[in-house]
């Protein structure tokens, strides 16, 4: 069903285009996009300018998992902190991410280590909100159980909670993560840098609209990739631990 949408979405595009319904220049055809993304690839350039924005968002998307994860295992468990708390991590998703750009530019400078932080900022609000979610989802019969066979509070939430909050957990990593590399596109139009998003801006300076859609797809192809990946991954993660808390 999805594979026949997209189908039908390019059929579409290359009808539209090829009718000459519209300029080239505010719509290139589906083969000239197709064309300058192989010349990209052919020059290098993809390579060249993806790393940086790879390296990027999975550095981000790492500090937010060690961030956003513990804080929410601390929310789930403890009220005073979940009053404290939850109004802030709802108010970091209300700032727009070119707002707090040039705040972290001149808090931490250029590079690499600012855009990872936006990424960080942007991944951050999806895997703290599962991660309270899982917990709080809970079959509580289960955790009581293991309370009066004497287990610790560490002990279940390793053994217990964190095994059965494992498929929210991972979904909401899954999502930051391909949020994160939302977060390295725009850090890098906001703050500069050497990834997509600065390929973005030179072909949009250059006014080459087919190059801007194939940037565009590059972008989208690699979420799809690092979606995929992480799918592979969580999908072994939760057999893993919910096979050793059975």
């Amino acid at each position: 069903m999805g594979l026949g949408a997209v189908i039908a979405l390019f059929v579409l595009w290359w009808a539209v285009t090829a009718s000459g319904l519209i300029d080239p220049y505010l719509l290139p055809g589906p083969g000239q996009v197709l064309a300058k993304m192989s010349d990209q690839m052919r020059l290098g350039l993809v390579s060249r300018y993806l790393t940086p924005t790879l390296i990027a968002a999975l550095l981000g998307a790492l500090l937010a998992v060690a961030v956003a994860i513990p804080l929410g295992v601390l929310i789930s468990h403890s009220r005073v902190l979940a009053a404290v708390a939850e109004p802030f991590v709802a108010i970091s998703q209300t700032i727009p991410l070119v707002a707090i750009a040039p705040l972290l530019v001149l808090w931490i400078g250029y590079g690499t280590v600012p855009i990872a932080v936006l990424c960080a900022i942007v991944a951050f609000f999806p895997m703290v909100t599962t991660t309270v979610v899982g917990l709080r989802s809970l079959d509580m019969r289960v955790v009581e159980n293991a309370m009066l066979d004497g287990a610790g509070a560490w002990r279940r939430l390793w053994h217990i909670e964190f095994p059965m909050a494992a498929p929210a957990i991972l979904a909401g990593v899954r999502g930051g993560v391909v949020l994160a590399m939302t977060g390295a596109v725009v850090g890098e139009l906001v703050m500069g840098g050497s990834g997509l998003g600065t390929l973005l801006t030179l072909s949009r300076d250059a006014a080459d609209t087919a190059a801007v859609f194939s940037v565009v797809a590059w972008i989208s192809l690699s979420a799809m990739a690092l979606y995929g990946l992480i799918s592979l991954l969580e999908r072994a993660a939760v057999n893993r631990l919910q096979g050793e808390a059975s």
